[in-house]
């Protein structure tokens, strides 16, 4: 499921890595560095399939204070790819990273309607997709038999 370019609108990856969060239940936590191509500013983008976060600094080597630099949250519940500005393609990046690590794992994973990436549900068409996704909270996919579970609000 994952794009393995390099390169992103503005962005270019230089890591990634999904670590587990033994005391958090194996959670996986997402973890992504970009390089802005104009500024040459690194990014970090972390988190699950919950939230994803982006700082501004490289907290995750130097031990510094989460809070001190943060740069924004993106509860992916809360947002869609239209509303999230310059890091739509890095966040679109992270939940394909977020699926793949998920479903390689678990076999399953869950993602709200609005950042599933296109290409998983392109054999349904998008009138059909939208229809399926009224009232849904999220989406679980499951690797065997490859299906797609709506789960409602």
């Amino acid at each position: 499921m994952h794009k393995n370019s390099g390169t992103h609108k503005g962005f270019e990856i230089l890591e990634r890595a999904c670590v587990t969060l033994t005391s958090d239940g194996g959670k996986l936590c997402i973890i992504i560095k970009a390089k802005n191509k104009h500024s040459g500013e690194i990014a970090w983008l972390t988190g699950d399939d919950l939230v994803c976060a982006i700082t501004s600094a490289d907290f995750v080597r130097e031990r510094l204070d989460y809070n001190s630099v943060l740069v924004q949250e993106f509860p992916l519940e809360l947002h869609t790819p239209q509303n999230v500005g310059q890091w739509r393609s890095l966040i679109e990046d992270f939940i394909e990273t977020m699926l793949t690590r998920y479903m390689e794992r678990d076999g399953f994973a869950r993602v709200h309607p609005q950042w599933l990436p296109k290409h998983a549900y392109a054999h349904l068409g998008q009138e059909m997709y939208d229809k399926m996704c009224e009232g849904c909270h999220h989406i679980i996919l499951r690797a065997s038999p490859q299906t797609m579970d709506f789960i409602p609000k």
